[in-house]
């Protein structure tokens, strides 16, 4: 034999959220072509939906109120 049998370095990548190394070989990417872990994608997707879904309800806290009685009263009216 000519080579011995060594182990391979392995190479690693920054995540582009947390900027801790990620090993190449468990790399994810992101919408962006950027190196990712998955746990750090997830939470950053989630946390945008959240962020999203907050900024959608309505100011005034006595229309929300309004919104969900009428919603119900439909509810209670089909059944």
């Amino acid at each position: 034999m000519t080579g011995s049998a060594q182990e391979a370095p392995q190479r690693s990548l920054v995540c582009s959220i947390c900027t801790e190394s990620v090993l190449l070989e468990t790399s994810n990417t992101d919408e962006h072509g950027r190196s990712v872990h998955e746990e750090c994608y997830v939470r950053k997707t989630i946390s945008r939906f959240r962020r999203r879904q907050r900024s959608s309800r309505p100011q005034n806290w006595l229309s929300a109120i309004r919104s969900r009685f009428s919603l119900r009263l439909r509810v209670s009216d089909n059944c």
